[in-house]
């Protein structure tokens, strides 16, 4: 007699280039067992169009410093997952967020790759397609030869303005008209650690704009833990900045913070003068004991603070595409900086440094994006030295499941 055994019902096949599954899997870890993500987390253009729809156009995204803009007319051109932006300071003095698309055909007023600048002055906003212009709140103040339209009031015509918080100095926007504040999300990771350095009062000296060939997760990663140290920045930052040394704060749903303290005999020297030896002068709310380390900070998704005594680095990182992204490198300075006699010489050299640094990160970032795509890539294993990377898969997982495609 032949036994008949029930069917089974296989589960349903996983694509193999989604890689939520796997980010799901690898947040769910502890630290302790914690992995790299699938590698089609940063290949993969539907897992990268989940990203644009569900991150930059959902949450917070910091585009520029006050200090850009300090005066009426001042402006920052920046593009967000395709959306044309302009950060514009009014004569009002009040700083907007604005559409760069023109209420008439549509036009983005300031085009990429046809010469416009990315930043600027102007008294008016003025399209180049049929001349129509705008004021610094975006109102339509002129439209030429428009007197045979019937039934059209230019007065009821402005450029779209966009939901903007100033956060510590940063200009962030939302594209959502439903995100919760910022100041909400942020309120600990201001209270607690970015405060004190009083960013809003300092000036944004130096920036650089640079197209990457990898995802912005790549850089970001990166950019967050210190375990590199030791190999990538072996001769510019782990001489002063050991990686063994380096620990990261618990773990917060909205940002990651990670202590870079210096090596041993930097700190010496430190409490037996009583102040940090730096280029700059130290931001003056600073503490004794703020001065014997630095800081990386990651506020969830991807607003970048490196921190130091007398300077901070900050990254604009935007997604292009899949494998690619657009980075500003900026470095900013306490107030009263740029009066020091030999400023101009100093800045050169610390310029020169930040670059040094941020070269090696750039080769290690293109060759990481490259090994995304071999056969030979498998998830490794962390180190303590990267849970800033696990702090991140968990903000990763918390957006896939809240998108409901957990």
């Amino acid at each position: 007699m032949t036994t008949l055994i029930p069917p089974t019902v296989a589960p349903a096949p996983i694509k193999i280039s989604d890689p939520k599954p796997g980010i799901l899997e690898a947040a769910s870890k502890p630290r302790e067992l914690s992995t790299t993500l699938p590698s089609t987390a940063y290949t993969d253009p539907a897992f990268a169009k989940f990203e644009e729809n569900e991150i930059f156009k959902k949450e917070w995204i910091s585009l520029a410093h006050v200090s850009q803009i300090p005066n009426p007319g001042d402006f920052v051109r920046v593009d967000l997952c395709g959306e044309p932006l302009l950060v514009v300071r009014g004569k009002d003095n009040e700083v907007r967020v604005l559409s760069r698309v023109c209420r008439h055909r549509g036009m983005d007023l300031m085009p990429s790759g046809f010469d416009h600048p990315d930043c600027g002055h102007q008294r008016v906003i003025l399209c180049p397609y049929h001349l129509w212009s705008y004021d610094l709140t975006g109102k339509l103040v002129g439209a030429p030869e428009m007197q045979k339209a019937a039934c059209w009031d230019r007065s009821e015509v402005a450029l779209h303005t966009f939901r903007s918080e100033i956060w510590e100095g940063f200009i962030f926007v939302t594209l959502s008209p439903d995100t919760p504040p910022l100041s909400e999300k942020y309120a600990r990771l201001k209270d607690e650690f970015v405060g004190k350095w009083d960013i809003s009062n300092a000036d944004l000296v130096w920036s650089q704009h640079w197209d990457c060939e990898f995802n912005w997760k790549i850089l970001l990663e990166n950019f967050m833990e210190a375990y590199h140290h030791m190999g990538a920045h072996m001769k510019t930052l782990e001489p002063f900045l050991p990686a063994r040394g380096c620990w990261t704060e618990p773990y917060d749903p909205n940002f990651s913070a990670m202590h870079l303290p210096l090596k041993d005999s930097l700190k010496e020297q430190i409490l037996a003068h009583g102040d940090a030896i730096n280029p700059f002068p130290n931001f003056p709310t600073l503490k004794l004991e703020d001065k014997l380390e630095w800081w990386v900070f990651l506020g969830f998704p991807n607003f970048l603070l490196f921190t130091a005594p007398d300077r901070v680095y900050w990254y604009r990182l935007l997604p292009t595409g899949p494998e690619t992204c657009s980075l500003l490198t900026t470095m900013i300075v306490p107030k009263g900086t740029k009066d020091l006699p030999d400023y101009e010489a100093i800045k050169a050299k610390e310029v020169a440094g930040g670059i040094a640094f941020h070269m090696e990160d750039m080769e290690v970032c293109t060759a990481t994006q490259r090994g995304m795509r071999s056969l030979g890539y498998a998830q490794g294993r962390l180190s303590h030295l990267e849970e800033p990377m696990w702090h991140f898969q968990k903000y990763l997982a918390t957006r896939i499941e809240q998108a409901g495609q957990g």
